[in-house]
């Protein structure tokens, strides 16, 4: 048995992103595999510390994930000329058009609260993140002619049912929006629709929902009424005196990019690199002797040109791959020394903490144990890998399907391929079977659909956690 302590020192990301890590998590795809453009997963928030999916049994799909792992998807179709990425692209958009509601909206689009199997409650971020994933598909020059004869339709119906039931409703600490121009209030969120809308019109050239609500909602999100020069910070929105939380720039970063390379918008560029710069801000030591980045800031109602702390746990360790491409193309662009050294130091603690398996751990120092073990986030973490391996990526290689025991405490993550069990104090508290959406068992007694959780006994690698 191999024993493996975390975090792990002197790691470089070359160590990391390699052919070996991407085959492992391209193998997590295929043990989650549920059904033809179907993956599936423990749908757990790092961020708000939401495990309930599993006391709902529930380990199936959400819709919102297919953005960014469609675009994998129809990269790894480029860079290797095998038809299994490009039949996977044509499922996920199979899939997503097949979740749509005869209102127009999506069902599965709550994420962390999933299962949902109507199109409400939902929210703007998880209806819209799948539109972008039709529009990535609908410009691509190896796309299916039958299927993009749907996309559009489909978009079009979404949007009507979507600006009927979104538009101004503003959200749980204000409704209605109080500003001219919005959805739900949500910086991260309203940011998806507007590049949603910016990409409906470079590729079909209708820019006219865009120049109606998009581009005025924009000025709003962009005004010091969200955006908060100083700090390098938005404001959130759902609440008072309360800035989005560090792991979620990674969204607004990515749709101000969308929108920026849309519309030339001549404010982006400058706003994007004084949030990346201000990202830095957040960097801290923490109880395990390393750098990582605090969940968010804490400021003043009244004075928002300086932050007065941070909030450091948890620490949503699942955003660290996009955190980390987004301040090293920031560093490309603006070299700074000691900024360098941050990051330098912040990318050592994120391959410290790659799993052997090639996962990573969902957030750290949470109040939940269960999220420092299990493994969330997928899609931005594969994105950047395939990204950083470039004209070097090959195909993947069938993966040695080993036994491994995780560790934090009294807790324990257990997995052989498709059969997975989570321990406390020795005894099973939850279990599953990967291929079955409804497959997660509660309790020392109750058995998997197939299999059997005693193949989990024999350990093959055992990994410990140590980071307090």
């Amino acid at each position: 048995m191999k024993v493996i302590h975390y975090p792990r020192k002197g790691l470089k990301l070359s160590d990391i992103y390699t052919q070996q890590t991407l085959d492992k998590l391209l193998f997590q795809l295929d043990i989650w595999a549920q059904d033809p453009g179907v993956v599936g997963g423990l749908q757990l928030h790092g961020c708000w510390g939401k495990t309930s999916v599993l006391d709902k049994r529930y380990q199936g799909q959400t819709v919102s994930q297919y953005d960014e792992l469609i675009k994998c998807a129809m990269t790894l179709y480029e860079k290797t000329g095998n038809l299994k990425w490009k039949c996977m692209a044509n499922n996920f958009v199979s899939n997503i058009l097949f979740l749509q509601e005869p209102d127009g909206g999506f069902r599965h689009a709550v994420a962390e609260f999933e299962p949902v199997f109507t199109s409400s409650p939902s929210c703007p971020i998880h209806q819209c993140k799948p539109i972008l994933a039709l529009l990535a598909y609908a410009s691509w020059k190896h796309a299916d002619p039958i299927l993009l004869e749907m996309i559009k339709p489909a978009i079009d119906r979404h949007w009507e049912w979507f600006q009927n039931l979104f538009w101004r409703i503003g959200n749980a600490g204000h409704r209605p929006f109080p500003y001219e121009a919005g959805w739900c209030g949500v910086t991260n969120q309203d940011m998806v629709v507007i590049a949603a809308l910016s990409e409906y019109g470079k590729v079909y050239g209708d820019w006219s929902r865009f120049d109606a609500y998009g581009k005025p909602a924009l000025d709003v999100y962009l005004s010091d009424r969200y955006y908060y020069e100083e700090m390098g910070l938005f404001e959130r929105g759902d609440g008072n005196n309360f800035v989005e939380r560090t792991p979620y720039y990674n969204v607004i970063l990515s749709m101000l990019t969308v929108i920026y390379n849309n519309t030339k918008d001549s404010r982006i560029p400058d706003i994007i690199d004084n949030v990346v710069s201000h990202i830095f801000d957040a960097a801290y030591i923490a109880p395990d002797g390393m750098t990582h980045l605090a969940w968010g800031a804490v400021t003043d109602p009244n004075d928002k040109s300086r932050v007065l702390d941070w909030k450091k746990t948890p620490v949503t360790f699942s955003g660290y791959p996009a955190l980390i491409r987004n301040m090293q193309q920031y560093l490309n662009r603006h070299p700074n020394e000691k900024k360098q050294n941050i990051l330098d130091a912040l990318i050592e603690t994120f391959c410290g903490y790659v799993f052997a398996d090639g996962t990573l751990p969902t957030s750290l120092w949470s109040e939940n144990p269960i999220l420092s073990i299990t493994y969330a986030g997928r899609e931005s973490y594969l994105s950047a890998l395939i990204e950083y391996l470039g004209d070097s990526l090959q195909d993947s290689k069938p993966v040695e399907e080993v036994c491994i025991h995780r560790q934090l405490g009294s807790y324990f993550w257990k997995q052989r391929g498709k059969l997975w069990e989570i321990d406390k104090d020795d005894t099973r508290i939850y279990g599953g079977y990967t291929s079955y959406p409804a497959g997660i068992t509660i309790g020392p007694d109750e058995k998997p659909v197939c299999g059997s959780y005693d193949s989990l006994k024999d350990c093959d690698v055992l990994e410990i956690i140590d980071n307090n």
